[in-house]
Order: C-alpha cells, then structure tokens, then sequence
C-alpha cells in the first residue's frame, strides 16, 4: 500500500532575485530588508521576480508564565 504524499498548495510569490546567472541565491520580497536589495551572496543587484511557493505560515510568539 503506497502512503498518499501531500504536496503543498503553492502561489505566485514576488521574490527578488541575483542578476547573476551563476549565483542561485533569491529571497521573498516581503522578506527583503530594502526597497532595492543586494545579493546577499555575491553582493550584486538583484532583479524583481515570481516564484510558486507555499505560503509561509506564521508562528504565534510563546507567552511566557
């Protein structure tokens, strides 16, 4: 009996990513710490993109007792 594997839902997402063909790096937009980033691997400029990802889901911080 195969296990059913569930393959999350996944969404267009704007994400910033390396101009540099060779450097893979790449980050969501809502994640990015300017207007205009750098990349945080090679240092070069990066250029606005779409990617399908899964959303990200926001943990609730602890309370403390």
């Amino acid at each position: 009996m195969d296990a059913e594997v569930t393959k999350p839902d996944l969404s267009p997402v704007p994400i910033w990513r390396c101009k540099n063909n060779e450097c893979k790096a790449w980050m969501r937009e809502e994640l990015a710490a300017s207007p205009s980033p750098e990349c945080p691997l090679c240092k070069g400029g990066m250029l606005k993109s779409i990617k399908h990802l899964p959303k990200l889901v926001k943990k609730k911080p602890r309370k403390k007792p």
